[in-house]
């Protein structure tokens, strides 16, 4: 899916993103998250204890709303987790980090290297308003 050099230019900028999964009941589950767009897909990173994780392995359907500062001005998502890989999951939250934080990824409590997954979602439909 080929986007808008305006909605690419908003992507490449570090907004919260906030991915919607569904749970095994159909009840959604919301959380923000740092993201990346790279070679036409969102990439997201996780800890593997999750529910959002589990949500996504289970039903890999997933909307993903990235938000600017302005409110009414945003990018919607549609589409579906195409790749979750574990192997490269320290280095993408490092990544991340970078991008948001200017620093790599600090663990906290509970956190670790070999904890971190990556989450790679191809977009079937954007939408976006104020743009």
């Amino acid at each position: 899916m080929t986007l808008d050099s305006r909605l690419v230019a908003f992507l490449q900028e570090p907004h919260v993103a906030v991915p919607a999964t569904r749970f095994p009941s159909g009840r959604l589950q919301a959380t923000p998250v740092w993201y990346l767009y790279e070679d036409g897909r969102f990439l997201v990173n996780t800890r593997r204890d999750r529910v959002k994780l589990r949500n996504m392995q289970r039903d890999p359907r997933v909307a993903l709303v990235v938000l600017d500062d302005d409110p009414y001005r945003y990018v919607h998502v549609q589409g579906q987790v195409v790749e979750f890989d574990p192997a490269g999951g320290a280095h993408d939250i490092d990544r991340l980090s970078l991008r948001y934080l200017g620093r790599p990824w600090t663990y906290p409590p509970g956190d670790a290297p070999e904890l971190r997954v990556s989450v790679f979602i191809a977009p079937d439909r954007v939408s976006c308003f104020g743009f």
